[in-house]
């Protein structure tokens, strides 16, 4: 399905032409029937000779109401330019073409209305005229047809001219991320609240979820309707009526933008390339404050001119648009931007880039980048999507890392705004040519992965070498250091798994919440083949030290003593590889001592059925300052049970007793 949208100056007939074409008035508000004159958006539809169906947008064409204008004409794929036969080229035909051409409007029909009113010799001047004046524009060439709303002179032209113009029409492109940009909110009775807009980039369908942006409110679809015929699913390219489930009319506005929950995130700076109008009134002075027009959005920003001091009418320059407040846009829309007083169109672009980073200017290296993403065809855009920077998120990342993360193919699609078919067959044939790489559900470029294993492999060679008595690195540590969101750093340790390029580390522990000297993933990674390592001096201390352990098993030197003998690193690493064990406060085991100590007591339970303080402490010939912490670690086990001042077997199984 395609849309239509009018342009023209005021008074030119615009309205009359689409109710002469459709039999639907476009001016539906009181005040424009009064004045009889367009003010608001107006809508109409008709079936074309051929049989197509297709949507008419009309806007206003007097100066006062260009906002408006401009919130119709974006999703449009061909113009109706309007020009009164009788007047000629008049200021807001200009500026109204002038928009269509900075909107890249990629076809149109140039009508000559009240064609009734002058003779032949006057329309082929006026037709001369135009022609000369479309030819530096995106409607050079156009057809010119005269016509009169009122004689029927010329209609039947026009909708056959229409029907061939839309039938070479590319279809508008599903890449599964559908977007409406709202033009008109409303509610009714027994309904509640509706939206309109041009449906932009994939389908919509009755019963779905979906989020307004840029507020993020949450939403269902009771309702489509095209034409006022009611649908299940909707096509890109359609005007669309969606009745929204559980929203006030007074929570929307004209530009906010209906879309699938996730799939578009609004935001405050894009990069572009931006065209000054040949006939703009004054140059562009780095930092301008301005209004930006896309979709239909209107927000008041700042432009920075990244490549120039001043742009000067007839140029073009890469800026950087600094928003006021959040936009949801995506790469490849156009936009117009005007300045705010007197409110003029001056000029209007293409973006590039929906995700950056805020820029220097004057860096070659960024414009060349910036010009690559302009003119770069598919294949080049899904690359530049896969080696892009993201904005950093965690503290402590640095700048090295963050062009080495991956994305998934719902986050390339949305960058390089191709369909969702198209990024995955260019993905799968990068793949094969060893340009790209896929881990898990994320997609690397080749260089970046092998940057990325390069960096994630150095970071744990580096930690054994600043700390050969620690068994490994942390899995977060490493994930922070690398700048990875935990999914993706899971999959990519994963791989290096897989490969044996790294591995857990695995130690025996007895803290509390643990079973006695379990073997279990302490969260820790290493290098395969690395095992913590003492010097000729340390392995003497560790010697001294497990000897007084094994001496007096079960009365052995507390923490502090310990680190008195050893030093805190040894011990450290004589615990994190499960040669001593923690139990308390203060309170080690050697964990043959512990074990034995476990066996024992589980045996004099399993022999008395209960067990005292007292007991307990004489069957290991301890004291209570070691037996308490033992008997509590032993209830934190489930192993035993305290009743009063006994102990009876808890509900974890305790083993096979010694005698």
């Amino acid at each position: 399905m395609s849309c239509i949208g009018t342009a023209g100056h005021v008074d030119h007939g615009k309205s009359t032409l689409v109710k002469a074409l459709t039999g639907i008035d476009p001016d539906r508000l009181t005040e424009e029937k009064e004045r009889g004159m367009t003010i608001d958006l107006g809508f109409a539809w008709l079936k074309l000779p051929g049989g197509q169906e297709v949507s008419i947008v009309d806007v206003p064409g007097h100066e006062s109401f260009i906002k408006n204008m401009l919130a119709g004409v974006g999703g449009i794929d061909a113009a109706l330019l309007v020009i009164a036969a009788d007047e000629g080229i008049m200021p807001q035909t200009r500026e109204h073409l002038a928009i269509l051409d900075l909107l890249q409007v990629p076809r149109g029909v140039v009508v000559l209305t009240k064609a009734d009113l002058v003779d032949e010799e006057w329309l082929e001047l006026v037709r001369e005229e135009v022609a000369e004046y479309l030819k530096p524009t995106i409607l050079a060439g156009s057809p010119i047809l005269p016509v009169s709303a009122y004689t029927g002179q010329g209609l039947p032209e026009l909708l056959s001219t229409l029907d061939t113009l839309l039938e070479t029409a590319s279809a508008r492109k599903n890449i599964a991320r559908p977007r409406l940009p709202i033009d008109r909110v409303f509610s009714l009775t027994g309904f509640g609240t509706i939206v309109t807009g041009t449906l932009l980039d994939g389908v919509l369908k009755v019963g779905q979820e979906v989020e307004i942006l840029p507020q993020g409110m949450k939403s269902r679809i009771r309702s489509l309707q095209t034409h006022k015929q009611q649908l299940d699913v909707t096509r890109p390219g359609s005007r669309v009526a969606i009745n929204l489930a559980n929203i006030a009319r007074s929570d929307l506005t004209r530009g906010n933008v209906v879309a699938l929950p996730g799939q578009l995130q609004p935001t405050l700076l894009f990069d572009a390339r931006l065209r000054l109008l040949t006939e703009a009134s004054r140059s562009l002075l780095h930092n301008t404050s301005v209004d930006v027009y896309t979709g239909s959005q209107e927000i008041p920003a700042r432009v920075r001119l990244l490549d120039t001091d001043e742009l000067q009418p007839g140029q073009s320059a890469w800026v950087q648009i600094r928003l006021s407040r959040p936009a949801v846009v995506a790469c490849r829309d156009r936009f117009i931007v005007r300045i705010p007083s007197p409110s003029t169109t001056i000029g209007g672009g293409e973006i590039v880039d929906v995700t950056p980073r805020y820029h220097r200017r004057f860096q070659q290296p960024l414009l060349d980048t910036l010009v690559q993403l302009l003119q770069a065809t598919p294949e080049e855009l899904v690359l530049a999507s896969l080696e892009r920077h993201p904005k950093a998120k965690a503290a402590g990342v640095t700048k090295a890392t963050h062009s080495l993360v991956g994305y998934t193919l719902e986050e390339i699609v949305k960058q390089s705004n191709l369909a969702h078919d198209v990024t995955q067959q260019i993905l799968e044939s990068l793949l094969s040519e060893g340009r790209a790489c896929k881990v898990g559900v994320y997609w690397f470029a080749q260089t970046n992965w092998d940057a990325l294993t390069d960096q994630a492999l150095h970071l744990v060679q580096e930690f054994h070498q600043q700390y050969p008595l620690r068994s490994g690195i942390s899995k977060e540590e490493w994930r922070a250091r690398l700048g990875l969101q935990s999914k993706m750093a899971a999959d990519v340790f994963s791989l290096f798994q897989e490969k044996s390029l790294l591995e857990n580390v695995e130690t025996r522990t007895g803290e509390r919440g643990e079973g006695p000297a379990l073997a279990r993933t302490a969260g820790l990674i290493r290098i395969p083949g690395f095992r913590p390592h003492f010097t000729s001096t340390q392995q003497k201390l560790v010697e001294q030290l497990l000897q007084q352990y094994q001496v007096q098993p079960y009365t052995p030197p507390v923490r502090s003593e310990a680190d008195a003998i050893a030093g805190v690193d040894v011990v450290n690493a004589l615990l994190e590889q499960g040669e001593l064990i923690k139990i308390g406060d203060g309170i080690l085991f050697l964990h043959t001592a512990y074990e034995t100590a476990l066996s024992k007591l589980a045996a004099y339970m399993h022999e008395h059925g209960k067990m005292t303080v007292a007991e307990a402490r004489d069957v290991l010939g301890t004291t209570r300052k070691y037996i308490l912490p033992l008997l509590e670690h032993m209830d934190a086990l489930r192993m035993t049970q305290r009743l009063g001042d006994e102990r009876i077997p808890g509900t974890t199984p305790i083993g096979n007793p010694v005698a």
